[in-house]
């Protein structure tokens, strides 16, 4: 992900978001990830509140878990931002969108918790879609509402279903 300032950013989510909650939330996330990403002890202290208020505003009250940790890239898509859940381990490339009641995360195993996955550019997420574990989704793929995805997935891929299977012609 380039290193673009936090203004620029910001402006990128307002243009590509058409709803005032989901420019709301982003504006709100950028702001609370640029407090947590300091390397100043001292700016991370000073900046709690944001991140606290971040947290209290956006995952208690509005119900969207988007941990200040997660990395997104440029001009993410929410339509219709309600119980999102994301891992704070997901890394999420640029213009991927996610509709309502998407989990991205980790799973819990015999031996703990296994690393959350890594999501490539121009990714789409159905309604419901659950993606699990340490995965990585290719560029251009398309998840399919109510999909689970435990397994890594290629890129441009059309993934349905519990489990989820590409349905690509000639696949």
């Amino acid at each position: 992900m380039a290193k673009w300032s936090m203004i620029a950013l910001i402006m990128e989510d307002i243009k590509c978001n058409p709803h005032a909650k989901s420019k709301f939330v982003l504006v709100f996330y950028r702001i609370a990830f640029a407090c947590g990403a300091s390397s100043s002890p001292i700016v991370r202290g000073i900046t709690m509140p944001i991140r606290v208020a971040y947290r209290i505003v956006v995952d208690w009250f509005m119900g969207i878990d988007i941990p200040t940790k997660v990395r997104i890239g440029r001009r993410p898509v929410l339509y219709h931002s309600t119980a999102l859940v994301i891992n704070e381990g997901v890394v999420i490339g640029d213009d991927c969108i996610m509709r309502h009641s998407v989990t991205i995360g980790n799973k819990l195993t015999k031996d703990g918790e296994s690393a959350a996955p890594l999501v490539g550019d121009r990714v789409e997420f159905g309604a419901g879609a659950i993606i699990l574990g340490p995965i990585t989704i290719g560029d251009d793929a398309k998840i399919g509402a109510g999909s689970v995805v435990t397994k890594s997935v290629a890129p441009r891929a059309i993934m349905v279903g519990n489990p989820s299977r590409d349905i690509r012609a000639g696949s």
